[in-house]
């Protein structure tokens, strides 16, 4: 479990440093996990890894093609998945997004083109809901757009999820 916090907090430093989490990160932690998974379960320990790394994959796939979450932190919730239950993953997932969300609203209250952005997102969305495409979603004003570290939500809904 502190193994999985360390990993975490090494990934939440490197997206704030560089707007990324280091492929190689990910990497050792999936390796990581897939001995845990075997340790813990033998062979079904590969099943199991399998499974949790494909959750989020599969759960995230269309906010990335809206290009609302990227990659990266798909690969991060597929790096949480391999450390831990299925049932602590979706915990998890459902956490950090609370957490993100709640970092949105404090981004925005501060944002002075607030109610432009929040325009072109509910504009966006019923043109998602009337068109069925997905289309990538870039908000006005986008030079000036702020980089979110997900990373960092991810971390506080992991704590979140695991301890309280």
């Amino acid at each position: 479990m502190v193994l999985l916090f360390y990993f975490l907090i090494f990934a939440a430093v490197q997206d704030i440093q560089s707007g990324k989490v280091s492929n190689r990160l990910i990497s050792i932690g999936l390796m990581t996990g897939l001995i845990f998974q075997v340790i813990e379960h033998r062979v079904c320990g590969i099943y199991f890894f399998l499974w949790n790394i494909s959750v989020p994959v599969i759960l995230l796939y269309l906010l990335f093609q809206m290009r609302v979450l990227g990659a990266g932190d798909i690969k991060l919730f597929s790096m949480l998945g391999s450390l831990l239950t299925f049932q602590e993953l979706c915990r998890c997932l459902i956490y950090a997004f609370f957490a993100a969300g709640a970092g949105s609203i404090l981004f925005l209250a501060a944002d002075k083109r607030r109610w432009q952005r929040l325009q072109y997102a509910v504009w966006y969305l019923l043109l998602f809901l009337h068109s069925g495409k997905i289309k990538p979603y870039e908000p006005p004003y986008k030079s000036e757009q702020f980089s979110f570290a997900f990373s960092v939500p991810v971390l506080a809904g992991t704590i979140a999820a695991l301890f309280f």
